[in-house]
């Protein structure tokens, strides 16, 4: 069995209604994304890369003590060889936990896609999943101060991993979403959220994966692979490039028995890897024709303006267990005998090219 296109088929990518069709992809099955090595990092060390990475520490100017039941501080941010390790802890005689958290040292990470593979602090209380009070993070966000007014005239946020403590109460829930400034308050909005995902199986058990594709037109959340919310032209999308920052918060107002009392301490948010993504765009101004299936076979992933597959009198086919993905900025067009063969694949998704 096979699919045939036999009549000129175009798909116009600046019609919104195209979008629907869209099927996304994460980047560790398209090629047309690629890994900057350079931003990214496996945490395959015994210490933190100071050149990508700073500690959360308020005391020394490094972000702030966001969830307000905790206190970032150096010591509890640690490498172990296979993982980035963020611990939290008890502070006999204060009414609040250590914790840890980094930021990336410069705010240059703009559209991509973004991802962390972790597995989140939680435990088993009387049989049942309990991450009641953590608060695990994994989000961007760029503030711009205007040295004049003393506002700030920018802040953007994308939030890829943020479950309150009591969102996480189960701990089975992720909640994502993202942020705009409003200039006339010069105050955060959240613009799209709060999105959830529930999974079936408490976050603690094991490793999972949390991330975001965000492209000047659309913000798509994932969870292993899976995207699980889409957003398309917003008036209102974040442009400004942004810092990265994963960090283990405590829910609460320093209100210190918000955490179960029977939470076992330390706890830790374990973190794989951090890698982050570009879309090629070295060929994005550039058309290309497909006329046969060794071109189809040779095609090399990469954004282009306008991709032909055929002239009208050609027949083309994937093979049997291809899987193609095209992306392009204008226009896909389908002209003449196309195949399909059960057992391959054939992505489209309209892309701007950032």
């Amino acid at each position: 069995m096979k699919i045939n296109l036999f009549l000129l088929f175009v798909i116009w990518v600046s019609s919104a209604k195209v979008m629907l069709l869209c099927g996304q992809i994460a980047p560790n099955l398209d090629a047309n994304w690629v890994l900057n090595e350079i931003k990214s990092d496996e945490f395959n060390s015994t210490n933190l890369d100071k050149t990508k990475w700073n500690e959360l520490d308020p005391n020394n100017g490094v972000g702030y003590n966001w969830g307000g039941g905790e206190r970032f501080r150096p010591a509890n941010v640690s490498v172990d060889g296979n993982n980035l390790q963020l611990k939290v802890e008890d502070v006999q005689g204060y009414d609040y936990y250590y914790s840890g958290g980094v930021q990336s040292v410069d705010h240059n990470y703009s559209y991509g896609f973004f991802e962390i593979r972790a597995k989140l602090p939680g435990f088993y209380d009387n049989g049942l999943p309990c991450g009641r009070g953590f608060w695990p993070a994994f989000w961007t966000y760029y503030v711009f101060q205007n040295q004049t007014t003393g506002f700030r005239d920018i802040h953007d946020e994308i939030d890829i991993l943020e479950p309150s403590g009591s969102q996480y109460a189960e701990a089975k829930s992720n909640v994502a979403g993202w942020h705009d400034e409003d200039t006339t308050c010069h105050c955060a909005v959240k613009v799209s959220g709060d999105v959830w995902y529930t999974h079936s199986q408490p976050l603690f058990d094991d490793y999972h994966k949390y991330a975001v594709e965000w492209l000047p037109d659309r913000i798509i959340f994932y969870f292993d692979d899976h995207p699980f919310y889409a957003e398309y032209g917003h008036p209102k999308m974040i442009m400004e490039p942004q810092f990265v920052v994963i960090d283990q918060q405590i829910d609460g107002h320093i209100d210190k028995p918000y955490l179960n009392p029977n939470t076992p301490l330390p706890q830790y948010m374990s973190v794989d890897y951090f890698r982050y993504y570009e879309l090629n765009n070295r060929h994005c101004g550039q058309n290309i024709t497909i006329l046969n299936n060794l071109q189809l076979s040779n095609f090399v992933a990469g954004l282009r303006r306008r991709i032909t597959i055929g002239n009208g009198s050609t027949s083309i086919s994937l093979s049997v267990g291809d899987n193609k993905i095209f992306r392009a900025t204008d226009e896909i067009v389908i002209n003449g005998d196309f195949s399909v063969p059960v057992g391959s694949e054939l992505s489209i998704i309209p892309t701007p090219c950032n």
